[in-house]
Order: C-alpha cells, then sequence, then structure tokens
C-alpha cells in the first residue's frame, strides 16, 4: 500500500493532494466502499500535513469520490453512480494523456445530443433567435482560419442553438460539455481541421432553422457532429 501513495510536492498543496487521491481512486487502487488509510497515515505516506490533507478530502468529497463520515473514517465511493458530467473532463485527459475511449465517449454523445437540439430549434425557434444563429454563423465563417477562434464560435452557435430550443436541460448540458472542451482546447483544435466542413454544416443549419425544417436540421446538425468523429477515426488508424 506504501508505494501507492506516493509524497507530492508541497507547493501544490491540498489541491494536488486532491487530484493525487482522486487518480488513485480512478485507476481502481482503491476499491468503492473501502476505506483510505488514517488521517495520520495517508498524510505521513503523502507527506503533507493533516490540515491540508482534510482540505483535499473535503474536495474529493465534493468531487463525489469519497464519503467522510464521523468514526467511520473515509470510504471511496462509486464514482459511476455518485459524480456527475463534470467527472468526465478528469476522467478524459489524466498524467498528461488523452483517454481516447472516454473521447469517443464524448464525441459519440455529442453528435446524438446535437441532433435533437438542431430539431427541436428548428421547431421552436424565434425569428430572433434564428438572427442570432445566422450572427454567429457568419462569424464562424470569417474565423475559419484561426483554430482556436473556430471553436469558440462553434460553441456560441451551438449555445444559441440550446436556446433555440426553448430546453434548459441541454442548456445546462451543453455548458458542461463546452467546461471539458476549453479546458483542452489544444487538444481539441485537432478535430476541427475540416474547417470548410463546419462551414457548410453551420451554413445548411441555418437553412434549415429558417424553413423550420426539422429534418434538414437534424441533418445538418449530424454532418456537423461527423466532423469531430470522423477526424477521431482516422487518427486512430
Amino acid at each position: 500500500m506504501d508505494e501507492t501513495f506516493t509524497p507530492v510536492e508541497r507547493r501544490h498543496l491540498a489541491w494536488s493532494v486532491a487530484e493525487r487521491l482522486r487518480d488513485i481512486i480512478l485507476k481502481g487502487k482503491v476499491k468503492p466502499g473501502q476505506r483510505l488509510p488514517s488521517e495520520r497515515q495517508l498524510a505521513r505516506l503523502l507527506n503533507v500535513t493533516r490540515t491540508t490533507l482534510r482540505e483535499a478530502l473535503k474536495m474529493l468529497e465534493t468531487w463525489h469520490f469519497v464519503v467522510i463520515r464521523q468514526g467511520d473514517g473515509v470510504r471511496v465511493q462509486d464514482y459511476l453512480r455518485s459524480a456527475n458530467i463534470e467527472i468526465l473532463s478528469d476522467l478524459l485527459f489524466r498524467e498528461g494523456t488523452i483517454d481516447k475511449e472516454i473521447l469517443q465517449n464524448i464525441l459519440e454523445a455529442r453528435e446524438l445530443f446535437g441532433k435533437t437540439v438542431a430539431r427541436l430549434a428548428a421547431q421552436r425557434a424565434s425569428e430572433e433567435e434564428v438572427e442570432r444563429y445566422a450572427k454567429l454563423a457568419q462569424e464562424l465563417i470569417e474565423a475559419k482560419d484561426d483554430a482556436r477562434l473556430l471553436q469558440e464560435k462553434d460553441f456560441e452557435c451551438f449555445d444559441a442553438l440550446c436556446r433555440a430550443s426553448h430546453n434548459l436541460v441541454f442548456v445546462f448540458v451543453l455548458n458542461a460539455i463546452k467546461s471539458i472542451y476549453f479546458r483542452h482546447m489544444d487538444y481539441f483544435a485537432g478535430l476541427y481541421k475540416d474547417k470548410d466542413r463546419f462551414v457548410l454544416g453551420h451554413t445548411k443549419l441555418l437553412q434549415a432553422l429558417r424553413n423550420k425544417d426539422c429534418q434538414q436540421a437534424e441533418e445538418a446538425a449530424m454532418h456537423l457532429l461527423r466532423c469531430g468523429i470522423d477526424t477521431f477515426a482516422k487518427e486512430a488508424t
């Protein structure tokens, strides 16, 4: 057990301790239901003060990785049951590398999510909401030679689309997905290589919104959202 809990550099303090413990749990070195070592032992193993360790454990509890109970110590939770979508960012990028299976999961979910959002937006969008999307789509076209700006404008377009769907759940889900993308923006820039395809996808989506054509909106969203999946598939082979 001692080699699992190696010391943390002091300058990172509670946050790095929490991340170290999180990674230990994600790797399955401590199973759901098991207790972590005692506070005194864990502080010694990680080479931190007990005050720093307590702060880290509170973070872990907030992230739904552990439960802290008086008299029972700190028990690991089954994060697949207790965590929410925000954990995906931690699962996606760990120890300097991208988990390609998690990335594939995110892209697949985004594709299915985007289809439904596009259909509802075509059905429910007001003229004002359509024109807002048109303005953002034009900004995206003008930004196509800047990969980072293209990503930002792509998400602004989808944010407008989600709002036009008049479904708050979709808006909040997009916010969670966006936080993942923006945290690892440099990596995701590679998924935006086919810039002309993004421009065409948003152009077709705008036409569908103006025509209130739900089927065309779904097809345009599929065309657009397959960009990332197709690029990922090429790079994986």
